[in-house]
């Protein structure tokens, strides 16, 4: 699954899962046999624990901030697809994060189109993230490196995303590579 598609987080999550299992059990074997075949963990056996432990440590890690997210119900999503007239759909992408110094920013929904970008940000705001102004800000600094910038847009519900959406018309023909350039550059910002 790629991301920018329904349910990616998900299958993320079972990815980290999964290696986090591989990578225990790897350095488990490795002090196993290291004491059961010397008596001791001063081995060369030992060696590979160690290396292995860095990307487990990565891994646990990765799961703990993407297990804050909170990704769209089965219904939500099919309101979207269902809400959003068919030529505004081809730039909704789901289950999109930005990094920043401070944490991670989750949205399950996200529309690149025509110069604008429609977030829809489903968490409580708390002292993190104070306001929709604060939450704009975060967002513009995450693209403070793009020439043109692109116009920042928040929903905070379901519905509110589904009526901002229908207002972002057709794209205009210089905006068809720059949305795609975008689209791409919100890959590389999270996980």
């Amino acid at each position: 699954m790629e991301k920018g598609q329904y349910g990616y987080i998900k299958k993320h999550k079972k990815k980290i899962i999964t290696s986090i299992i591989i990578l225990g059990v790897m350095i488990l074997t490795g002090v196993i046999l290291s004491l059961a075949m010397f008596k001791t963990t001063k081995t060369l056996i030992i060696i590979l624990p160690i290396l292995i432990s860095l990307p487990f440590a990565k891994q646990i890690v990765a799961l703990i901030m993407c297990s804050k997210f909170k990704p769209l119900t089965e219904e939500e999503h099919k309101k979207i697809e269902k809400g959003i007239h068919y030529e505004n759909r081809d730039g909704i992408l789901y289950d999109i994060s930005l990094s920043r110094y401070e944490g991670m920013l989750f949205f399950p929904a996200v529309i690149v189109r025509d110069g604008r970008m429609l977030f829809l940000y489903q968490k409580a705001f708390d002292k993190k993230i104070p306001d929709v102004e604060f939450l704009k800000k975060e967002i513009t600094r995450s693209f403070e490196m793009i020439k043109k910038p692109y116009v920042i847009v928040t929903a905070l519900t379901v519905d509110e995303f589904i009526k901002k959406a229908e207002t972002i018309k057709e794209p205009d023909e210089d905006y068809l590579v720059k949305d795609q350039s975008m689209r791409e550059k919100l890959f590389e910002l999270g996980v």
